[in-house]
This record gives structure tokens, sequence and C-alpha cells, in this order.
């Protein structure tokens, strides 16, 4: 079900983005907008602080902080991400995420189903 307008915690995303499909992401409080084709899918997503994300693997997946702040730990190495830091996780890699504040990121990866449209 997608999140009405009213409903969306304050946001640095533009309008053209918050327009874009709403893809359904099992972590409560966070929000996932959609570019995509056959190949990969771009998500522009928020993070409400305190979230943290359990130790999961997937495609290839590489994205940037655009606000707030990531701690990510890929394979047992953890690492601290500000908005401009850079990420990379290769396919298969087990890695978990700690949001601890409102963060808000632009990820690609490598499987375009990965997050379903909300319909």
């Amino acid at each position: 079900m997608a999140i009405e307008r009213s409903e969306l915690r304050s946001t640095i995303w533009p309008q053209e983005i918050l327009s874009l499909p709403q893809v359904e992401i099992p972590i409560a409080g966070a929000l996932g907008f959609t570019l995509q084709n056959d190949e990969k899918q771009i998500l522009f997503m928020m993070f409400p602080e305190g979230v943290s994300v359990p130790d999961h693997n997937h495609a290839s997946q590489r994205g940037f902080v655009v606000a707030g702040e990531m701690t990510l730990e890929v394979e047992g190495q953890t690492e601290y991400f500000l908005p401009g830091d850079s990420y990379v996780i290769p396919a298969g890699t087990t890695h978990r995420t700690y949001f601890s504040k409102d963060t808000f990121i632009v990820d690609m990866g490598d499987a375009p189903d990965r997050y379903p449209v909300v319909r």
C-alpha cells in the first residue's frame, strides 16, 4: 500500500522523486521510490533514525549517502558513511546496516525486481 503524501516524514527528495513509483520495503518506517529497467533498480530511499537491517545478501549493490549517517558491515568489516560517501556491496556478500539518524540514500542494485512496486 502506498504512503499517502500527508504521511511522508520530512524529506529532502523533490516532488519529481516522490512522484516515482513507490516500492515495498520490508523494514518498518523505510520508504523508497524507484526508476528501473530490465537490468537495474535505482532507489531513492529514506530510513528513520534507529533502523537496523539484519544480515542478508543479494545481487550486487552500490550507492551513496545523500543525508544522514549509515553504518554498513560487509563480511565482518564495518564502515561509517556520511553525506557524499559511496559504498559497494559485491553480489552474495553478507551485510547489515544501521541508520543512526534519518538517512537518505540513492542505491542501485543488479536485481531489477528486488523491491516490488506498490500497486
